[in-house]
């Protein structure tokens, strides 16, 4: 099955800032703390299929070199479609973009871009295989050696019961520099007994050929994995949480009253691991996300956890400055509102300044709590306190519409995780599933937190 789709319309250029508060004739306007750009939106107005999902990677070393990827979900009209996933990659800053689609994988799912300091770039998805031997589920891994303008023909196939997977890519300059991770949760059986793990590939030749993988089995309950990162002295820290006790095979039973966040660390290259390092219990269900301060300041190499309250109304954020031994008490990231306040699917990223940027979903607009807007927060000060939040989106998403369809039921805030990274020249992107025009399409703005507000 083959999909293509034109490229994509430019980048809108000019950009609308936060207001101020009124001030007097006398005194200048304070400049806002957060400048907001205008959104602009990424996907072309021909893509008839909603687009969830969205994950956004931005090159290290070039802030107009981005690739972002997507779940292109099933048409409403085509019985056994399984939708499939696609990635849209630009060298221009957003001027243009070109769009290719991973047939490869059969009803594909959970995509995550990475690009490398070489500027190639990655991708792992969830889907199905078929071949000779039949179908089976598993994971993909894709990668490009020209940033994103072609990729790999073969994608490596990781075969098992995967879930939420994750590439990084070793940045630093040390011995594992260019190492790049595959990271996934993963349930298989270990000694006759179903084992919950967390999954790692490695390569040590920037994604062409992978090691044997190792599984780290921390206990027999069931667990979620989340994005590695890695230190700049090549530690590969990966966060996962427990959330299921085994008493029907891990199907419906058993969920924990408190889950259980723990980080994991290798300094081999993910040959071994260390002991699980406890973060939290009092993060609720939906994904997490883990970012690293790579600046050359005062809080380089923290770490920085973000999840939503157990209601899902609000958003926490641990730090750890010591490579996951100790983490903080929860910082609370946005305003405290009215408790039914649906706040979900919280991302983290910290700029090359390590200002530490944090996205969410919020429903706070809405007095029916069913339209949602992007809120995005910062921190100037390693995450201690955060600056007043702001509203990214210049217009609500309302999923339940007839072109959505069953996407607004699986994916009611367009997505299962957030989308935020920040480029080399400081900026944040956002980037999220947007229904303003009747369907989800992807939308995308740049943050900038100026130096004034330090």
């Amino acid at each position: 099955m083959s999909h293509r789709t034109p490229l994509l319309p430019a980048f809108l250029a000019a950009t609308h800032l936060i207001a101020a508060a009124p001030a007097s004739a006398q005194t200048p306007p304070a400049p806002p703390l957060i400048q907001v750009a205008r959104n602009t939106r990424v996907s072309a107005d021909s893509f008839s299929r909603p687009l969830v999902e969205p994950h956004i990677a931005v090159s290290p070393r070039n802030p107009d070199h981005l690739v972002v990827a997507t779940i292109v979900s099933k048409a409403i009209d085509v019985s056994g479609d399984d939708g499939y996933c696609a990635v849209f990659t630009t060298f221009d800053g957003g001027r243009s973009w070109s769009a290719h689609a991973f047939a490869q994988a059969l009803g594909c799912a959970d995509p995550w871009v990475a690009i490398g300091l070489n500027g190639w770039a990655y991708a792992v998805v969830l889907g199905t295989r078929e071949d000779q031997s039949g179908r089976g589920n598993g994971l993909f891994f894709f990668r490009s050696e020209d940033g994103g303008r072609t990729w790999a023909h073969e994608p490596t196939f990781f075969p098992g019961s995967h879930d939420r997977p994750a590439v990084s890519v070793d940045a630093t300059a040390g011995r594992l520099g260019g190492r790049v991770y595959v990271v996934s949760g993963v349930l298989r059986q270990m000694a006759g007994k179903l084992r919950p793990s967390v999954f790692v590939a490695r390569s040590s030749d920037r994604g062409r050929t992978f090691e044997e993988p190792v599984h780290v089995v921390p206990s027999n309950l069931n667990l979620n994995s989340n994005n590695g990162v890695v230190l700049s002295d090549g530690t590969l820290v990966i966060p996962y949480t427990e959330f299921q006790r085994n008493i029907d095979g891990f199907t419906q039973g058993g969920l924990l009253e408190r889950r259980q966040t723990w980080v994991v660390t290798s300094v081999d290259g993910g040959e071994r691991f260390s002991v699980p390092l406890f973060v939290s219990q009092t993060c609720g269900p939906g994904h997490k996300t883990l970012a690293v301060d790579g600046s050359a300041g005062r809080f380089r190499d923290r770490l920085y956890f973000v999840c939503s309250t157990p209601e899902r109304n609000g958003t926490y954020l641990y730090f750890s400055g010591d490579g996951g031994e100790r983490w903080s008490d929860a910082v609370r990231v946005d305003r405290q509102t009215e408790a039914n306040d649906q706040r979900r699917n919280p991302a983290v990223a910290v700029n090359r300044e390590g200002v530490v940027g944090v996205a969410w979903y919020d429903r706070r607009d809405d007095p029916a709590r069913q339209c949602q807007h992007m809120y995005f927060s910062a921190s100037l000060d390693g995450g201690a306190t955060f600056l007043p939040e702001v509203r990214v989106t210049g217009a609500p998403s309302c999923p339940s519409t007839p072109r959505n369809g069953a996407a607004a039921e699986r994916w009611p805030m367009g997505s299962d995780y957030g989308a935020l990274v920040a480029g080399p020249g400081g900026l944040f992107h956002v980037l999220w599933a947007d229904s303003r025009n009747g369907i989800y399409q992807l939308w995308t703005a740049t943050l900038t937190v100026p130096a004034t507000a330090r």
